[in-house]
């Protein structure tokens, strides 16, 4: 039987902490990857970052927590889980992701199989509707974002809306979200779609 994510993190050595915690992104980038599948350890590159993260001992995956997939041909986020389960050490520990210069219309909720998300960049992407980033909102950990270059960055009020939808974020678009721009009220469209999300959830069996 398999263990557990929390066993493998706990029964990790002191120099494999150390590594899934200070090593470098798992480069997929930039392989023509259509669909999120299983994919082996050794497809991740070293070109950008000039070597790829070290392999734990329990089950031989990368110790990382960051796992880069811009620049693909993705056109979703389905079966999330299939390739962080295949290449991360401790999926569980999964912090930043990037999906960057895509073709990505939605956010699929297998997102939030991984709590411990901080940082997700989306920029590039074809995303456009507001009402898809409300996923996001169960994230509780998540602090920077990145939807420019989605049609949604071309809404008016965008950034002002996120802050409202996603009001855990600190970082939107690689700038800083400061206390003036928290004192604007909601945009009346952001509040809606709040309130829909919200109704929904209510209405959905847990």
């Amino acid at each position: 039987m398999a263990l557990n994510d929390s066993v493998n993190l706990a029964n990790l050595h002191v120099n494999e902490r150390t590594s899934l915690l200070s090593s470098l992104p798992a480069d997929y980038s930039f392989q023509h990857v259509e669909i999120l599948k299983a994919m082996g350890v050794e497809a991740a590159r070293s070109i950008r970052i000039g070597c790829v993260p070290e392999r734990g001992t329990v089950k031989k995956k990368l110790l990382t927590r960051s796992i880069w997939l811009n620049n693909n041909k993705l056109k979703s986020i389905k079966n999330l889980e299939q390739i962080v389960e295949s290449i991360l050490e401790v999926p569980s520990q999964l912090s930043w992701i990037d999906f960057s210069f895509n073709y990505i219309k939605d956010i699929d909720d297998c997102i939030l199989k991984y709590p411990n998300l901080k940082i997700v960049y989306f920029h590039g992407n074809c995303i456009s509707k507001l009402a898809e980033l409300m996923k996001l909102r169960k994230l509780k950990n998540l602090r920077t974002v990145t939807f420019h270059g989605n049609p949604i960055s071309n809404l008016p009020l965008y950034r002002l809306s996120i802050m409202y939808i996603l009001p855990q974020v600190l970082n939107l678009d690689f700038f800083p979200i400061i206390k003036n721009e928290k004192l604007s009220p909601p945009p009346t469209e952001t509040l809606k779609i709040i309130r829909d999300y919200e109704a929904k959830e209510k209405r959905t069996p847990k």
